[in-house]
């Protein structure tokens, strides 16, 4: 399976933002995770083909702008073939 890991920057720590993540993947049938960083980012690991990644990042994109997060960038950090999880966690 496809994995893909993120870092997102911006105001994404205290806004509900893990959250939000994690409702966009659940509302896609996605599995991953997606943690807090201590340097205030965020960081999604996620395992979707490139059709349902995409559309992953746009509703996440038009979430967060309901709310109160504000995504600044969007880095891909690695690509790689994983074993397939079986669902998306929030990781404390």
């Amino acid at each position: 399976m496809l994995t893909t890991t993120f870092r997102i920057n911006g105001r994404v720590q205290g806004v509900g933002f893990r959250y939000t993540v994690a409702m966009a993947a659940q509302q896609l049938n996605l599995t991953g995770t997606v943690k807090n960083e201590n340097d205030g980012s965020v960081t999604i690991v996620l395992q979707a083909d490139h059709a349902a990644r995409q559309e992953f990042l746009d509703t996440l994109k038009a979430e967060a702008k309901r709310g109160y997060a504000i995504i600044d960038t969007i880095e891909t950090v690695d690509e790689s073939d994983e074993k397939q999880l079986s669902s998306f966690k929030i990781i404390h």
